[in-house]
């Protein structure tokens, strides 16, 4: 059983990580805890070139958009006037009891509120269909960029990143758009119009707000960058505890095999303590600013009473007390947007930061940039590798100098010891990645001169590693060929022995299958992987230790359809089990990425070289 302490070793926290922790331990404790990469949102690289794409994006709705600018500017500059109309009805109205002018201006302060009221309504329901539409056309082309990258992205990438671009940085633009572009017009028109109509009533009074204004942007700016770190640190433990409740959900079964629940437990409860650390930190910083605010402005409220009245009473010219009830409502207008201004950059830089991230999926490279031109109906089947090279690292090559070919109908194994670059073989036959040197050809024709989707549509795979996607078995089968009838489908499960234990399931064919298809044991779902393929009627067959995961009984069933599957194709088998391939044309043995023996199985063990030892290491124990 593996140790609680070699789990802790294995525990290794990415150094951005390290440092926003400080924010929840200013000790810079030590933090254990599995860790693949948390897509950890920090400052966006390019901040105005992210800016001017997502403008780009909205530039469909700019008509829209100035439409809302400048009726929520009129409306918000109307509200800004109810101060000075409350000001000039205390002066010229209420204190010389003229009534019908105090219910007139109240009657315009009711118009200007209902006005206002409208104009938001409509702004916001228009913004959010803007912002909608915005992020429905980004979540597309990041979703259509992804079908198009190159299996090389997915391998640098991962799921967990891939699947927090297109989820949790999409919403951080929804949210983003659909809020701050507001609040941002309306906070910078309230900030200006209130200072400025403030002097216009009494520049005296507007300098008393006037005095406050550094203390509270020192406050605000401070608090601010603590509550800014303080939610990018939670935001990085909560895609953290994301990653080990995925990780452990998805290989429960093998965590319950070996008893490992205690120190996956614990795993789990430290880092759930990191996170309400950070998200204590973050909230507690955000929830001061607020309260800050509110004693500020009733501070300041005060102080403009007391200085109002004190002149009032000694310079009754300098100040009238509608000036004083008008500049002190001016002065509570003016305060709120100095914290929000703070919050709307926060919001507005996370939802820059998680653009950028989207916009690098959406720039991944296109594999279809390097797609050929040659269309074909199907192949003839004859393969050849000439001198191939190719690393997934350059400097760190899997297959050196691989030459062989394959004629029509002929039947190909490769074997060899874990890690030697068989499998890497057929991804390369499948142009998932390009050779580095040497060619690959198919019918005399290199494999980079046809089209991809027209060449892999040609190959039908069976790997070890099935892929059933949620929907009926009916469905699964289907996805080999749409163009297939029901006929077609019912056959290929005959084939492929999968008939017979497909009939048994409650709803046949129409039976349901889960997310992976966890409800299938693992033979059954590569049967049913495998009269998928039989039904797509591939020209060249490749499988990569198809019956690997099917009880002996049923894999020479299934050895029998696969003789018919193969008959007249060219077939690239991969196998461990040196017993399967005992038939094969051409053995092709490769080891360390070097093709070291080729020829027939009699041939091979007359030479009593390396495949020779590999089959007495089977079957003569």
């Amino acid at each position: 059983m593996m140790s609680k302490q070699k789990i802790l070793n294995k525990r290794d926290l990415n150094e951005k990580l390290k440092a926003e922790i400080d924010v929840t331990n200013p000790k810079n404790q030590q933090t254990t805890g599995r860790r693949r990469q948390s897509p950890a949102l920090g400052k966006p690289k390019n901040t105005a070139k992210t800016i001017k794409r997502l403008l780009q994006y909205m530039g469909g709705y700019k008509f829209a958009l100035l439409f809302i600018a400048l009726f929520l500017a009129t409306a918000t500059g109307m509200a800004l006037l109810v101060p000075i109309l409350f000001s000039r009805a205390i002066d010229n109205h209420i204190l010389v009891f003229d009534f019908t002018g105090v219910y007139r201006i109240a009657l315009i302060i009711l118009g200007l509120a209902l006005f206002n009221s409208i104009v938001r309504f409509f702004s916001r329901f228009i913004m959010v269909r803007i912002s909608q539409n915005v992020v429905k056309s980004i979540r597309k082309d990041a979703f259509d960029s992804l079908m198009k990258a190159p299996v090389s992205y997915y391998d640098q990438k991962g799921t967990g990143d891939i699947v927090s671009r297109l989820s949790n940085d999409i919403e951080l633009i929804s949210n983003s758009l659909g809020q701050t572009i507001l609040e941002t017009i309306n906070t910078v028109i309230v900030l200006f119009g209130a200072l400025i109509l403030m002097f216009y009533l009494n520049w005296a009074l507007a300098l008393v707000v006037m005095v406050f204004i550094p203390l509270m942007v020192l406050f605000v700016v401070k608090i601010s960058k603590k509550t800014r770190k303080g939610f990018k640190a939670q935001q990085i433990h909560l895609a953290a505890l994301n990653g080990i409740i995925e990780e452990n959900v998805s290989g429960l079964k093998t965590v319950k095999l070996y008893n490992q629940e205690a120190p996956f437990l614990e795993e789990f409860s430290e880092e759930n303590n990191r996170l309400k650390k950070a998200g204590f930190m973050a909230q507690f910083y955000s929830g001061l600013v607020w309260p800050f605010i509110h004693f500020m402005n009733n501070f300041v409220f005060l102080t403009i009473i007391a200085v109002g009245a004190m002149l009032y009473l000694r310079f009754d010219a300098l100040v009238s007390i509608g000036q004083i009830a008008g500049v002190s409502q001016y002065s509570r207008q003016f305060m709120m947007p100095l914290a929000n201004m703070a919050q709307l950059f926060n919001a507005l830089m996370q939802g820059v930061a998680g653009a950028e991230r989207v916009f690098e999926l959406i720039d991944a490279d296109n594999e279809y940039a390097l797609d050929g031109t040659q269309e074909i109906e199907s192949f003839k089947g004859e393969i050849a590798f000439d001198d191939v090279t190719f690393g997934y690292d350059a400097a760190l090559p899997v297959l050196k100098n691989i030459t062989f070919k394959a004629k029509q109908g002929d039947i190909i194994a490769i074997v060899g010891p874990t890690g030697g670059g068989k499998t890497t073989t057929i991804k390369l036959l499948n142009r998932f990645y390009d050779v580095q040197k040497g060619r690959i050809l198919i019918d005399d024709v290199n494999i980079t001169d046809y089209k991809i989707d027209a060449l892999r549509k040609r190959i039908g795979i069976v790997l070890q590693d099935t892929q059933l996607f949620k929907g009926t078995v009916y469905d699964n089968i289907h996805y080999g060929d749409f163009n297939a009838t029901e006929h077609d489908v019912i056959e290929a499960a005959k084939m492929a022995n999968a008939y017979d234990f497909i009939m048994k399931l409650p709803q046949g064919f129409q039976t349901m299958i889960y997310e992976g298809g966890q409800n299938f044991s693992q033979g059954e779902r590569q049967l049913i992987s495998i009269a998928r393929t039989m039904l797509n009627n591939p020209d060249l067959l490749i499988l990569d230790e198809a019956t690997s995961n099917v009880d002996t009984r049923t894999e020479k069933k299934i050895q029998t359809s696969m003789k018919r599957l193969m008959s007249n194709r060219t077939s690239i088998v991969i196998a461990h089990r040196l017993q399967t391939i005992k038939e094969a044309d051409t053995i092709l043995v490769i080891n360390n990425g070097e093709l070291i023996e080729q020829g027939s199985h009699d041939g091979l063990l007359a030479q009593k070289g390396f495949y020779h030892s590999l089959y007495r290491a089977q079957f003569e124990q």
